[in-house]
């Protein structure tokens, strides 16, 4: 596998407000950046050519620069999705995504073993193989953003589920009464505690005549998250509120994943994270007064060491292995193809 530890990969981004793509060498460099909107609105066939035309641009420019040939492409996505087969199941934030076989579109057209993994996923193993959580075999990613999502790795090895969607840690209910979440259920912590929950709480205040700074400053504006934060930070009471709702949901998440899978590191990641230094001192705060001792002594809390580029860097260990355990497969078998066999095993290289 040494020669493993020598390649690069295209990796692409697919979120719902913008694309990205980049290549990535084996010492992690990030090059060649070129970013895109989204605009799901006009339809599945354009996202796809856009991300199709983004890919080509990036695998040009990195070979006109003589940097490596990339062994393959990795596409982080939101799921769910059939990562075996390439297909995005069904999409949320997209509008018309469903059943969209995204990886064989892209492989034809940049010619390259195309692979697809749930962005979460992504990061986790960015974090596990090259960040926070290097070194450990028990570790939980956690992304804080518009939405809440996670990533898990179990005995050295990262847990799809059954169906691919292990690691949904923003629908882990905290709250039995709480509000809907976006999949129509109440109490998710992805429903109090995401910048989508911190908005709806707002409008709520909002509508019932409170928050009076927030209101000022929006000057009939839509709230989000960044607004309600600077109000908070100016003082107003009702957003202070929201905050520290949201914050404690955190911990009661963090607690709870503790003691359900009592990991060694917990890495937090997600715009809403970073930008809010209290939320890594709530969560290991909700961690010691809710788990069990033991398992709260142990587990380590870390913020996430690259930041927006987890969703990229993860695809060089994912494309790398899945293409060498392909070949491993097919060898086994005489030359005929084994699908995609067992998960992803741990690297050491950097």
């Amino acid at each position: 596998m040494e020669e493993a530890a020598e390649s690069s990969v295209l990796a692409i981004d697919l979120g719902g407000t913008r694309i990205r793509a980049a290549h990535i060498s084996p010492d992690l460099t990030v090059s060649h950046r070129v970013a895109a909107l989204t605009n799901d609105e006009a339809g599945v066939d354009a996202v796809v050519s856009r991300i199709c035309e983004i890919a080509a641009e990036v695998l040009g420019a990195a070979r006109a620069a003589g940097l490596p040939e990339p062994i393959g492409v990795g596409i982080s996505a939101p799921g769910p999705l059939d990562r075996e087969r390439g297909i995005v199941i069904e999409a949320p934030n997209l509008a018309g995504w469903r059943d969209v076989p995204l990886a064989s579109r892209v492989a034809d057209h940049v010619k390259l073993p195309t692979f697809l993994e749930r962005d979460t996923n992504v990061a986790a193993q960015c974090e596990w193989r090259y960040g926070a959580a290097r070194g450990s075999r028990d570790a939980i990613y956690i992304t804080v953003s518009t939405g809440i999502g996670g990533g898990i790795i179990a005995d050295g090895r990262p847990l799809f589920g059954a169906d691919g969607t292990a690691g949904e840690v923003g629908h882990i209910t905290v709250e039995l009464d709480g509000p809907l979440c976006g999949d129509g259920q109440p109490g998710h912590v992805e429903a109090i505690a995401s910048g989508t929950g911190i908005a709806r709480a707002a409008r709520e205040v909002l509508a019932a005549g409170g928050a009076p700074r927030l209101a000022a400053s929006l000057a009939g504006a839509e709230p989000d998250a960044r607004s309600v934060s600077e109000a908070a930070d100016a003082g107003d009471p009702a957003c202070l509120a929201i905050l520290d709702h949201a914050w404690e949901a955190l911990g009661a998440l963090g607690a709870s994943l503790v003691n359900l899978l009592n990991p060694e590191v917990i890495v937090l990641g997600g715009g809403i994270a970073v930008h809010r230094p209290e939320v890594i001192e709530r969560f290991r705060d909700g961690i010691a007064r809710r788990a069990f001792e033991a398992s709260a002594r142990r587990v380590r809390v870390a913020m996430a060491k690259h930041g927006d580029d987890v969703s990229l860097i993860g695809s060089l260990p994912i494309v790398i292995d899945r293409i060498h355990r392909s070949a491993a497969a097919r060898s086994a078998t005489g030359g005929v193809p084994a699908g995609d066999p067992a998960p992803l095993q741990r690297r050491t290289t950097t």
